[in-house]
């Protein structure tokens, strides 16, 4: 299989059986004012063909963003928790709403909102609980993490599901009070031993600056981390624009 980290919250996945992007952000500018993309976006047009569904964390506009779904073709169904189809809509995508713990079959892939610890608002009308992330069983099995901070969720969601791949945010934990809803490098990781989980592929760093830390520092502290538990065999640190292999 294929995997490549965009940047941020957005990973494309191709098994050679199914494809998928998850939180897609594929724009120099997060809604219209925020912050500016670090690093140029590369993606071939061709990448986007033939993706057969489409996650959504939450409803952010760095997760969410309406110009991104619609670089994606409109055929393409959009799963996102039960509140945000009405945001979905606009894009003429259809949506798939899961609250949590629930599952749907898209092309024979089972897909299982599950929670997660974090918050939201969408300035100006939309203000609800809607974050989420989910696993997605097909062949390997995944976990799209979206955004969240440490709780112990991750440890009922490893009592739930056997994950082979987690995609774990890293970034946005300075000031230390963003770390309450974003997971740190060192939470990241303790949070894939909760779940029992096999491989972390980190994301929600090195893309846009959202927050204080160094903007190269995560992976750092993540790696170093790492090899002090001995657990360096467990990541995959993938630049944004890299692949890799599987």
């Amino acid at each position: 299989m294929n995997i490549t980290y965009i940047g941020h919250g957005t990973v494309l996945v191709d098994t050679g059986t199914c494809k998928f992007i998850t939180d897609p952000l594929l724009v120099k500018r997060i809604a219209w004012i925020g912050p500016k993309r670090k690093v140029p976006l590369f993606l071939k047009s061709s990448s986007l063909d033939d993706i057969d569904f489409i996650t959504i964390s939450h409803g952010h506009f760095d997760h969410l963003d309406l110009r991104s779904l619609q670089m994606i073709h409109q055929d393409v169904p959009v799963v996102c928790h039960t509140t945000l189809q009405r945001i979905v809509h606009k894009t003429k995508h259809k949506p798939v709403p899961l609250s949590w713990w629930d599952s749907k079959e898209i092309n024979g892939i089972k897909i299982t909102a599950v929670p997660s610890f974090h918050f939201s608002a969408r300035p100006p009308f939309h203000f609800s609980v809607d974050y989420q992330g989910y696993i997605i069983e097909a062949g390997k099995t995944f976990y799209h993490a979206g955004d969240g901070g440490m709780s112990d969720l991750f440890k009922e969601i490893g009592k739930r599901f056997t994950i082979d791949i987690a995609f774990l945010p890293i970034g946005g934990y300075h000031p230390p009070y963003y770390r309450k809803h974003h997971l740190n490098p060192e939470d990241a990781l303790d949070a894939l031993v909760m779940m029992n989980a096999g491989l972390l592929i980190p994301i929600h760093w090195g893309t846009f600056s959202i927050s204080r830390e160094p903007f190269d520092e995560p992976p750092k502290r993540l790696l170093e981390y790492a090899e002090k538990i001995g657990l360096t065999q467990r990541i995959k640190v993938l630049k944004p624009r890299e692949s890799t292999e599987l």
